[in-house]
């Protein structure tokens, strides 16, 4: 009896893939939970190496927001790396940046985790000593190790341009919210993980569409995840995390796809990131993002939040 109910779930819920969507590793815990928020990673699920949303995105998008959920995105970028999405999407919600250590609301923080100061200045030291680039979010700055040509991308098209070098401020007497390490030279990685590890910091691997290839730490304060920020934020604004969708297509948004009730995967994501999900839609360049928001749109109560909570 039990058996044939769960083959039964599985086929209601089967129907719902026939617009797109795969099964992930999770589709048997899925059980197509009403969505009052959505929250998007930026960097290979709503940007790739382009600086522009593609249509498709930002129709879908505003198509969510049209039928009552909140947008939000969530991303290792700094705060300067929302603007384009927020300003093509209209995006309302509450964005959690620096891979959650801080949440801003219409671009006011309005939550934010440092990590300890004794352990921001290891991390400085290891890097400095060891020619490893690093780029540091320090108060409202961004500082960089160094100005080498390879990590130039990452300027211009996520973080916008270095406000110094890590060597000259003193981050004792600073907040540091979140350091990346760019793992040019494949030895580094192993040797930041057992240094985070030795700190109590969170680390996240993750991935960036002007990288390939190339293994991206970050560390942020104990506990301080994607997952962590997203849940924040969402409880803040009063969606509980079952009633959240999240999209994302790296190593850092697992956290976020573990707390959630609906974790949707980018099809060009690992096989890694795809078990970790409920639900797998196509790659970026097919997009993806798009069609998964599209494919979810009925799951999204057609009643303004506060008139639903009245109503429960």
């Amino acid at each position: 009896m039990h058996s044939n109910a769960l083959d039964y779930d599985r086929i209601v819920l089967g129907l719902h893939l026939s617009k797109g969507l795969a099964p992930g590793g999770r589709f048997d815990e899925w059980r197509r939970p009403p969505v009052r928020g959505v929250f998007l990673d930026i960097d290979g699920t709503s940007l790739s190496h382009h600086h522009e949303p593609t249509p498709a995105f930002v129709a879908a998008c505003r198509a969510v927001q049209d039928r009552g959920a909140q947008l939000s995105f969530a991303t290792g970028r700094p705060p300067g790396g929302l603007g384009v999405l927020r300003e093509r999407t209209g995006s309302q919600g509450a964005d959690v940046v620096h891979n959650g250590a801080l949440v801003l609301q219409d671009g006011v923080a309005v939550g934010g985790w440092a990590m300890p100061a004794d352990a921001a200045a290891r991390v400085a030291q290891w890097c400095l000593g060891h020619g490893a680039y690093a780029e540091f979010a320090v108060d409202a700055d961004f500082l960089v190790t160094d100005r080498r040509e390879v990590a130039r991308p990452a300027w211009g098209d996520i973080a916008g341009g270095p406000d110094g070098e890590i060597a000259d401020v003193d981050l004792a007497a600073a907040e540091t919210f979140k350091i990346t390490v760019y793992c040019f030279e494949p030895e580094h990685a192993p040797a930041v993980l057992a240094l985070g590890a030795e700190l109590g910091l969170h680390v996240d691997p993750s991935t960036a569409p002007v990288f390939p290839g190339v293994n991206i730490l970050n560390l942020t304060a104990p506990g301080i995840s994607k997952g962590a920020g997203v849940e924040w934020a969402a409880r803040r604004a009063g969606i509980s995390a079952r009633e959240l969708l999240v999209v994302g297509d790296s190593g850092n948004d697992i956290s976020m796809f573990a707390v959630a009730g609906t974790a949707v995967a980018m099809g060009q994501a690992s096989a890694e990131i795809r078990a970790a999900a409920h639900l797998v839609t196509e790659p970026f360049d097919d997009d993806g993002s798009a069609l998964a928001l599209h494919a979810l749109n009925d799951s999204i109560p057609e009643l303004v939040p506060a008139a639903a909570e009245e109503c429960a």
